[in-house]
């Protein structure tokens, strides 16, 4: 679930928690007035697992609420219809990343879950182990899903926080795409789809249980601020918590920055759709011309480099001599960033020298003038197709040398704090 954040600020809290639920691709069946709507996009054998594993939980209650397996209504499959806003209003929002919950406690559309809690949270209700299978002699096709439509592979994709240097992470990443044997998906759970219609052999799944190399994946749960059932509700996150190991979220103060590292988070996730999915086929073309050539490590580096920051084309503007050239970026900055406080943090940002892009560009981004400069559309729409170009503009150029066998003069890799 991932949400723009202008279009948050003119909705209402109501609306707000509809948004949640469809934008995790689920509806809903026409619930019973007094039924305890609970919007999810967990399968429905899971559900009805845990209906009655929660109505025999609220048995063993002292002071249970009036809820049974019969009585809640799942807002589910995607293929049912479209959700009523006003009449169909979710009671809980299960399932899902947490920085969606983040989001929405920040803007103030999520419950308090206690009497004394000045500020609304929520619950992580079910933690996953995902990963991507070793190939094996019967499984080389290999198939990976856009990263900003499907949270598993996001989480798989932005695993080592903190441990395994930027660089690193995103050349593996460039040569796992670019050895795919079908393109990205534009759906969450295409790229599982293909795999089990015998399209491809191998894509981010989950696990039983965490390995060296899997990664963690977090769902959350949480009440919308104007639930009709808030007291069943608040039962249920008190059941996923004593029966299905959840565990009660932050409170404000963490979510507040929660939310600032699920906007880094969301620009990471940008940054490889662009690169990697957006320019997939110029990628997969570069990457087989690398691997023709012998892998030579100049070209590998070429193709594996992330882009620079400030971008290409602010760069090349920045180098322009006479005032042409820094009149027409600030032309740029005023399209793409129209409050005066984000126009300051970038001019100031691409005055800086240049580097690759890594987590600490990201982060700044995100948190520049509160979070503002990575919630406007404009400045992220551009910043989309700035980097898919470049990395169009890159793959094409490596290919072309790799297909020539020489390797170019060109100046030394861009540095990179992490």
């Amino acid at each position: 679930m991932i949400f723009p954040a202008p279009s948050i600020r003119r909705w209402s809290p109501a609306a707000l928690a509809v948004l949640a639920c469809s934008l995790a691709g689920c509806i809903e069946e026409r619930p019973r007035d007094d039924a305890l709507r609970i919007a999810t996009a967990w399968p429905r054998a899971e559900t009805s697992a845990i209906a009655r594993e929660f109505a025999d939980w609220l048995r063993t209650q002292p002071d249970a609420v009036s809820v049974d397996a019969a009585s809640i209504a799942w807002i589910e499959s995607p293929e049912q219809g479209p959700i009523d806003a006003d009449a169909r209003q979710p009671d809980l929002l299960l399932g899902g990343p947490i920085g969606a919950y983040a989001r929405l406690a920040a803007e103030g559309a999520l419950a308090s879950l206690s009497d004394g809690s000045p500020r609304p949270y929520w619950v992580v209700a079910r933690r996953s182990a995902v990963d991507l299978p070793h190939a094996t002699a019967s499984s080389s096709r290999l198939v990976l899903a856009d990263p900003r439509v499907d949270p598993a592979t996001r989480a798989w994709c932005l695993q080592g926080e903190g441990s395994e240097p930027w660089r690193t992470r995103y050349a593996h990443l460039v040569g796992l795409y670019g050895e795919t044997s079908a393109p990205a998906g534009w759906r969450s759970g295409s790229a599982r789809a293909a795999v089990r219609r015998g399209r491809a052999d191998r894509t981010v799944v989950s696990e039983d249980s965490p390995t060296a190399t899997s990664a963690e994946w977090l769902e959350g749960a949480a009440i919308p601020v104007d639930a009709r059932r808030p007291r069943a509700a608040r039962a249920f996150l008190n059941f996923l918590i004593e029966r299905r190991q959840g565990e009660a979220g932050p409170r404000f103060e963490a979510a507040s920055m929660a939310r600032a590292g699920a906007d880094a988070e969301d620009l990471a996730a940008d940054l490889l759709g662009a690169t990697l999915v957006d320019a997939q086929e110029e990628l997969r073309i570069a990457a087989a011309a690398v691997r023709d050539a012998g892998s030579p490590t100049w070209a590998v580096d070429l193709l594996t480099q992330p882009p620079p920051w400030p971008p290409a084309s602010v760069d090349k503007l920045l180098r322009k001599e006479g005032e042409a050239g820094p009149a027409l970026v600030e032309t740029l900055i005023g399209q793409v960033a129209p409050a005066p406080s984000l126009r300051l943090w970038l001019a100031q940002s691409w005055l800086k020298p240049r580097r690759a892009l890594d987590r600490e560009i990201l982060a700044d981004v995100a948190e520049a003038d509160g979070g503002r400069l990575a919630r406007e559309p404009r400045f992220r729409s551009w910043l989309r197709a700035e980097w898919t170009q470049w990395a169009r503009q890159r793959y094409r150029w490596v290919a072309r040398l790799a297909a020539s066998g020489a390797a170019p003069v060109v100046p030394p890799p861009l540095p990179s704090d992490s």
